[in-house]
């Protein structure tokens, strides 16, 4: 079951994370349809029943609203805080499309992708590396006086991955700004979007998740290495979030980053890489360190 009065980490319960998240959308002068996944998630959350039991038709909805909320209710909380450029309302604009179900998109997801750029940025914008801009190659921040230009894919296939790493390496290299690559793998590891409804201890489960994570990353490193060489690429950031049932009984979003530097034996990528990776940690949103 789910229950729309829990907190979140900002302490808004579900039902009122889901009115920021709206409010915010309407403030910038966007009317999402009634049917759109995100008015969909809205009404789950609001809904004036307490507890939406598995066997409720709206039950996968909210366990989705758990990530795609939580998600841009960050994003939100970042722009109120800071000035947005003049890309955010174009990016949230195409945030609000999609399915459902991230599974359902296989092949194309604007939605998703332009929300993922959005989440990347809104961890800057946290981690103070301002000025932050969504421009070319996807966002762009600084650390020091160095401006670092991020390159944000969505891999919904891992036999995609070679696409999507050299398609972010050339865009970092078309910006000429020493870059970061930040991938998102929660399709890529999950096909078909199953929940994690084993009740594992926390420690025991951050293990296990971290070790997904390392096997996706030893599976590729070397050929990453050829795929990003010359192209100004300073690392790689991996972010990962699946939907998770507690062994307090209750349902919650987790979340695994992982920050690979392919070029180590440079010393000068991996003293840029050191330097983002320490400013970039310090705006992830309820990070534990394992």
């Amino acid at each position: 079951m789910l229950n729309g009065k829990n907190s979140d980490s900002r302490g808004r319960t579900r039902a009122e994370n889901a009115e920021f998240v709206i409010e915010h959308i309407k403030a910038l002068g966007l009317l999402p349809n009634s049917q759109s996944r995100l008015m969909k998630m809205h009404s789950a959350m609001t809904n004036p029943t307490e507890l939406i039991q598995p066997d409720d038709p709206r039950f996968e909805t909210a366990l989705e609203a758990e990530r795609d909320l939580q998600v841009l209710g960050f994003v939100f909380e970042q722009a109120d805080m800071h000035p947005t450029d003049a890309e955010f309302q174009p990016l949230v604009k195409k945030a609000l499309k999609d399915s459902l179900l991230p599974h359902e998109d296989r092949s194309k997801s604007k939605g998703r992708d332009a929300q993922f750029e959005l989440f990347v940025a809104a961890i800057c914008q946290k981690a103070g590396m301002h000025p932050v801009s969504c421009e070319e190659p996807d966002v762009t921040c600084h650390v020091g006086d160095i401006k670092f230009g991020i390159a944000a894919k969505r891999i919904k296939n891992v036999t995609r991955v070679e696409k999507h790493v050299r398609k972010a390496a050339h865009q970092i290299e078309n910006a000429r700004f020493p870059g970061i690559i930040v991938l998102d793998t929660c399709v890529a590891l999950n096909r078909n979007n199953e929940r994690i409804t084993t009740q594992i201890p926390e420690e025991q489960f951050g293990y296990i998740y971290s070790e997904a994570i390392n096997h996706f990353v030893d599976d590729f490193y070397d050929n990453i290495q050829d795929w990003v060489c010359r192209k100004g690429v300073r690392g790689i950031v991996i972010h990962d979030q699946q939907v998770r049932f507690q062994p307090n009984g209750e349902w919650s979003l987790v979340g695994m980053t992982k920050f690979v530097n392919p070029a180590s034996k440079n010393n000068h990528c991996k003293r840029d890489f050191t330097m983002f990776t320490k400013q970039y940690k310090m705006g992830l949103p309820n990070l534990i360190h394992l």
